[in-house]
């Protein structure tokens, strides 16, 4: 049996700005080969390798090879949840240009959390999803009930009696949202709500980057949902 935690360790590991930037870059769940987190990170593809090393030897990140790319992914979804809630308490950075204010307000408005919903679009479904009944309210890191039992046409329309997944991972838990500060939902509960909104075509992800927009089919989904 181990002591207590030893957060100094992975402390460490996020705190140099350039593994801090890649590890942000990979939140959405994203294999991304180690150009395109040099360009993230701010740094040359030479000087990448070093911090792209320290992630893969700390258990932060996997890499693997397609062809002559390596492709570079976060471990396991923890390890998103808990960038998640370090950006929660962590100060924002200055916005300088309109590119940057657009970039902003797009993962504001929806994002990928590793594989679930974040941003505006994960908490509206979440609330959606604890108004009608059909979860019990959320707190940050701990598991929730599904009530699929709920009287609330929700659970057919979510397809929530076919949530898969290996039962050794949550159903639902609280994930705490950076942008808002509260949880949305995660677990097998997040990962299936976002494949289902993709296969539908509700949302669409933005080029080149982890934000989601919600489609107008999405968006007339939900408002029949929250109205009905």
């Amino acid at each position: 049996m181990g002591g207590e935690a030893d957060i100094s360790v992975p402390a460490r590991l996020i705190a140099e700005p350039a593994r801090a930037r890649m590890l942000t870059g990979l939140i959405g769940g994203l294999s991304l080969p180690a150009g395109e987190l040099a360009r993230l990170a701010g740094v040359s593809a030479s000087t990448a390798s070093e911090p792209l090393k320290a992630l893969v030897a700390g258990g932060f990140v996997t890499v693997h090879r397609s062809g002559r790319h390596r492709y570079y992914t976060l471990a396991n979804a923890d390890i998103a949840h808990a960038l998640e809630a370090l950006q929660a308490i962590a100060p924002s950075r200055p916005v300088n240009s309109l590119r940057a204010h657009r970039a902003s307000a797009d993962l504001r408005a929806g994002r990928r959390c590793y594989d679930h919903m974040a941003g505006d679009l994960g908490l509206r479904v979440t609330g959606l999803l604890v108004h009608t009944g059909v979860l019990e309210p959320l707190r940050p890191g701990a598991t929730a009930a599904l009530h699929l039992d709920a009287a609330h046409p929700i659970i057919t329309r979510f397809a929530l009696r076919d949530i898969g997944g290996s039962p050794r991972r949550p159903l639902a838990r609280g994930c705490l949202d950076w942008t808002a500060r509260k949880p949305h939902v995660a677990g097998r509960l997040g990962a299936h709500l976002l494949t289902l909104f993709r296969e539908r075509q509700w949302v669409t992800a933005r080029l080149g980057s982890r934000a989601l927009r919600l489609t107008e089919a999405g968006e007339d989904a939900l408002t029949s949902l929250e109205t009905g």
